[in-house]
C-alpha cells in the first residue's frame, strides 16, 4: 500500500523568488526546520539556493551540520542551543549562533576560530532572549570579545508575538531601543525581528532580514487571506492508492487527519469522492468507477489544496506537513 509525497521544486523556487521580491530591499531568510516542513531537508535547502536566497534558517546546529555535509555553503543561522551543543563544529563550519545571555557567550567565545553571532533581544514574548535590563551588559560583553576576535556581531534579533499589531508594535519600539544601545556600544550589523506573519502584514518590521518558514510552502501566513492572494503555492501533493472499492490506503497513522471524515474528498481520475471514515492505515469513500491500484489525489494537483484541508480539520500546514509519514517522497523539477 503506497502513499506518496511529491514536491516540485520549481513550485518552490517560484515562491521564493514571489517572497524575495515581495520583502525586498530586505533579504530573505529561509527557514528549513523540521526537515524543510516535512519537504525534505537538503532538497529544499538546494532549491532555495538555487532561488537566490541569502540565508537558511536551520533552527538547531546539528541541522546545519547536515547541510554542510551535503556541500551546501551558504549563510546559516541557528539560534535554539542546549549546553551539550556542538559549538566548535557549528564555528568550524561557518553556522551563525544565536547568544541570549553572558554564558552562552562565554561558551561560543571559547570555542575555536571566530563565531558569527546575532544577540537576541527579548521583546515581550520570552523566547530565549535576553531581557532589557540585562542588555547592555551582554552587548558591553559581546562588543568587547570581538575586539579581541573571538566573536563577530553579526546581528541584533527577536521574535514577535503576533498577539495583536499593538503588542507587535510595541515590541519594534523595544527592539529599536535596545539596538540603539548596541549602535551605542560599536554594534554596525543588521537587524531581524519579523517571521512571516509580520513580514507580509506589518511592513515597518522587515528590518534588514525577515524569516520565512512555512508560508514559503504555500501556507498564508495570517487567517483570512489565502495563500494564492500571496502569489503563492504549495509544492507538495500527497497521493494514495486505491485498496478495494470504497477503500483507499491513507489514514490517520500516516497523518492524515480522522477529523476529515465526512468533511474532505479525494479526486481519483477526474471524479471527485467524499472521505467517509478515516482508519488508522486506510480510509473509506464514496464507491465509484475505480480499481484497486488507482492512483488517488488526498490534496494538491487537482485535489483540495494542503490550505484547505487544514481549515476543514481546524488545524495547521505546519501539522500536516511535519506530520505526515509516506512511503516514499519523489521530487519534479
Amino acid at each position: 500500500m503506497s502513499v506518496q509525497k511529491h514536491v516540485d521544486l520549481a513550485i518552490y523556487r517560484a515562491n521564493i523568488h514571489a517572497i524575495m521580491q515581495e520583502m525586498a530591499p530586505a533579504k530573505v531568510m529561509a527557514v528549513v526546520k523540521a526537515d524543510a516542513y516535512g519537504h525534505g531537508l537538503i532538497e529544499i535547502s538546494k532549491a532555495a539556493v538555487q532561488a537566490g536566497i541569502d540565508f537558511l534558517g536551520v533552527l538547531d546546529i546539528e541541522t546545519g551540520l547536515e547541510l554542510r555535509k551535503a556541500g551546501i555553503n551558504t549563510a546559516c543561522f541557528a539560534w535554539l542551543h542546549s549546553p551539550q551543543s556542538n559549538f566548535s563544529a557549528a564555528v568550524r563550519f561557518g553556522i551563525e549562533l544565536s547568544v541570549s545571555s553572558l554564558a552562552e557567550l562565554k561558551t561560543i567565545s571559547a570555542a575555536s576560530g571566530v563565531a558569527k553571532v546575532h544577540l537576541k533581544i527579548d521583546t515581550g514574548l520570552s523566547r530565549n532572549g535576553c531581557r532589557i535590563e540585562l542588555w547592555p551588559e551582554l552587548v558591553k560583553n559581546a562588543m568587547e570579545l570581538q575586539k579581541t576576535n573571538a566573536i563577530e556581531v553579526v546581528a541584533i534579533w527577536s521574535h514577535l508575538s503576533g498577539t495583536s499589531r499593538a503588542d507587535d508594535l510595541k515590541a519594534i519600539s523595544l527592539f529599536e531601543e535596545a539596538s540603539e544601545i548596541a549602535k551605542s556600544a560599536g554594534f554596525s550589523g543588521y537587524r531581524h525581528i519579523a517571521a512571516s506573519p509580520a513580514a507580509y502584514f506589518l511592513p515597518e518590521s522587515r528590518f534588514d532580514l525577515v524569516r520565512i518558514g512555512v508560508s514559503a510552502f504555500g501556507t498564508s501566513p495570517v487567517e483570512g487571506v489565502e495563500a494564492s492572494e500571496l502569489g503563492l503555492t504549495s509544492p507538495m501533493t500527497l497521493t494514495a492508492e486505491v485498496i478495494d472499492n470504497g477503500v483507499i490506503s491513507v489514514g490517520f497513522l500516516h497523518g492524515y487527519f480522522s477529523q476529515l471524515a465526512k468533511h474532505s474528498s479525494v479526486i481519483i481520475g477526474e471524479k471527485s469522492l467524499r472521505v467517509l471514515e478515516v482508519g488508522p492505515l486506510a480510509s473509506r469513500i464514496e464507491n465509484g468507477d475505480y480499481l484497486p491500484g488507482d492512483e488517488v489525489f488526498v490534496f494538491g494537483g487537482p485535489a483540495i489544496s494542503a490550505e484547505q484541508l487544514c481549515e476543514l480539520a481546524e488545524t495547521v500546514t505546519d501539522e500536516l506537513f511535519t506530520g505526515l509519514k509516506a512511503s516514499s517522497v519523489t521530487y519534479s523539477d
